[in-house]
């Protein structure tokens, strides 16, 4: 089974970049890869000594910048650091105040060894390995489709494609009180739990990082974790 769910993410890194947007009316569905993507995937060139010096600089970036982030979620996607090689990637961090504020129930979740596949599954929300999504694209309006009742345009893309699966994306709020009054501030947010990115920087050759104050991965995933259950909690 681990073998599996280890095959299935590789595969879903391996999508074309054409498929790193989801329309704003796209339901959300499950990957469905091909045999011949599997057998590709699997048949994958040995990196070369600049692909890994690539892989590198991209792992140091992240363990200087985000070691919790780094440490905790993101280096439990198999061979992730190969598999960017030269090729466009984005990747969603939280920061190390994100982390610290996690639930501890959660973070022991996390870090046990008999959920290490559900962990893989978290980590691969916050990857997209068919390429370099900025924030102006996903802030990009479409001014093809009437405005909003408000007045408001459409986003041109209503999600993304993650390697763990699609995330919607929307426009971040402020002000308000108790979730009403609040306005559009300028800012973009992905997934359900409207995680806002906070600050994004170019990294490798063709990689971008965005900062996110929150995890990126839909709250449904928690409930595979609360199937082991911790003593204490």
């Amino acid at each position: 089974m681990m073998i599996l769910s280890k095959l299935l993410i590789a595969a879903s890194m391996a999508l074309p970049a054409a498929q790193a947007f989801t329309s704003p009316a796209a339901p959300v569905a499950r990957l469905h890869q091909r045999e011949n993507t599997l057998l590709t995937v699997l048949s994958a060139e040995i990196p070369t000594t600049e692909d890994a010096q690539e892989g590198q600089a991209i792992r140091d970036f992240l363990q200087e910048n985000y070691p919790l982030f780094e440490s905790t979620i993101f280096s439990k996607i198999p061979n992730v650091y190969a598999s960017l090689k030269n090729e466009p990637f984005t990747i969603f961090c939280a920061s190390d105040a994100v982390m610290v504020d996690i639930d501890q129930k959660r973070k022991l979740q996390i870090s046990d060894p008999r959920n290490v596949e559900i962990t893989e599954k978290l980590a691969s929300y916050h990857l997209i390995p068919t390429g370099k999504v900025t924030r102006e694209r996903l802030q990009r309006e479409d001014w093809t489709v009437p405005k909003t009742a408000d007045g408001v345009a459409a986003l041109s893309i209503g999600g993304v494609l993650t390697a763990g699966g699609e995330l919607r994306v929307g426009r971040s709020k402020s002000g308000g009180f108790m979730g009403f009054g609040a306005k559009e501030d300028g800012g973009v947010v992905i997934g359900n739990n409207d995680a806002k990115i906070v600050k994004s920087v170019n990294v490798g050759k063709e990689g971008i990082i965005h900062e996110v104050d929150a995890l990126v991965a839909p709250d449904l995933i928690w409930r595979y974790f609360d199937q082991l259950r911790i003593p204490g909690f």
